[in-house]
């Protein structure tokens, strides 16, 4: 069992509470560079695209976060965002604007010279990017599938033999100073194949190795079609300037492996779910969908693009029970109704789908009866419910 460190700042400035970060285990490192060759592009996010065919959840049951949770002395202060709707599926746009993208985002029949992220080039010319198709939402009874997308856009490190580290760190400099990321692919790599990318952010006080091997709890349930991220804060805390840290990962990551950059998504615990918020606002249209657990502890963000989110929060968290404070801003983002949403029953969780939001943006909120943790269980309950409701709703886009 491991121990959990905890920190707490008082943050001026409007900054927020943060908490503590769970340990579990690893070593090692990769190379890559700053943010040369133009991450995010012109594409908006789409606007209302249809929505497909939710595929049906995978086995009920999800193994715990190895993460392990943490006490309930870390602040959950920040905002959060939430978001899918169980069973409906990804959106899929069928009409993308063309040219830069516009506001009609990366449609199937969209033409996006400059849409989506696609290296110094942009996205493809040839029908835009992703339409975010694929597997459904399967709530909380178990994992979807793999899901899937509309055109993948291909990274530069499709079709090119890995050089990096698999399941093990890899090192880079950033900013001038060597930083370490765990980096994990399935042991069925295939280089022709765009797989999705997660990246995994650890709380305050914590190290990649909280987070992987297991990613809270959903590399297992990946099935193989995902590579994912966990990357090392400097000293155990992450700053707003960490966006640039991460920009170099992928930047290496997508040059070395076969990533399809439509899908590269965001999950994060703590100061770590706040590090998931700065840097989906401040890097439009990089990030497909996020999830948050208990998060607080950096500037809360002003402004942001729609993006789907599911957030989290227990009664006992330090902070209180608070959708206002994890997921409501973000559900304003996308357009989606604000309201009263329901609260945990004793011993139980609840989640429930912001309404009115528009399609391909879900916004989710989870409530439980518990403490400050990414990994949540239920009375009685020996493992964590919070993978089966994290992995559909990142598989789905």
């Amino acid at each position: 069992m491991r121990k959990w460190q905890f920190e707490v700042l008082t943050l001026t400035l409007g900054l927020w509470h943060f908490g503590c970060g769970a340990s579990d285990g690893g070593s090692g490192n990769a190379a890559g560079s700053p943010n040369a060759a133009g991450r995010s592009a012109a594409g908006g996010a789409p606007a209302a695209g249809s929505s497909a065919a939710g595929g049906a959840p995978a086995a009920a049951g999800a193994p715990s976060n190895t993460g392990g949770t943490l006490s309930s002395a870390g602040a959950a202060g920040g905002l959060s965002m939430g978001g899918s709707a169980p069973g409906t599926g990804g959106s899929q746009q069928t009409g993308g604007s063309g040219g830069s993208g516009g506001s009609g985002g990366k449609g199937l029949g969209g033409a996006s010279a400059s849409g989506g992220r696609g290296g110094s080039a942009g996205a493809s010319t040839a029908g835009g990017a992703s339409g975010r198709g694929g597997a459904g939402s399967g709530g909380s009874a178990g994992a979807a599938g793999g899901g899937g997308t509309g055109a993948a856009v291909q990274s530069a490190g499709c079709t090119k033999t890995a050089t990096l580290k698999n399941n093990g760190y890899n090192t880079l400099t950033s900013g001038g100073k060597s930083r370490q990321y765990y980096l994990r692919w399935p042991p069925s790599y295939d280089n022709m194949h765009p797989y999705r990318l997660i990246l995994g952010f650890h709380g305050a006080g914590g190290k990649g190795t909280d987070v992987a091997p297991g990613f809270f709890g959903v590399y297992d349930l990946s099935n193989g079609s995902t590579i994912f991220i966990a990357p090392d804060a400097s000293g155990g805390t992450w700053a707003a300037t960490d966006t640039t840290f991460v920009d170099d990962i992928l930047k290496a990551v997508e040059g070395d492996l076969c990533i399809d950059t439509t899908r590269v998504e965001l999950e994060g615990f703590s100061q770590g779910a706040a590090m998931a918020w700065t840097l989906t606002c401040s890097r439009p249209n990089v990030f497909r969908a996020v999830v948050g657990h208990s998060g607080g502890g950096l500037t809360n963000p002003t402004t942001c693009q729609p993006v789907p989110y599911l957030g989290s929060l227990g009664l006992s968290d330090i902070s209180g029970n608070s959708q206002a404070t994890q997921t409501d801003k973000f559900a304003k983002w996308n357009g989606c109704t604000i309201e009263n949403l329901p609260t945990a029953p004793s011993g139980g969780h609840i989640c429930t789908n912001y309404k009115g939001c528009p399609a391909g943006y879900p916004v989710r909120w989870c409530s439980y009866d518990g403490g400050h943790t990414p990994s949540p269980n239920d009375a009685g309950k020996s493992s964590s419910w919070m993978p089966s409701e994290a992995w559909p709703f990142l598989s789905q886009f």
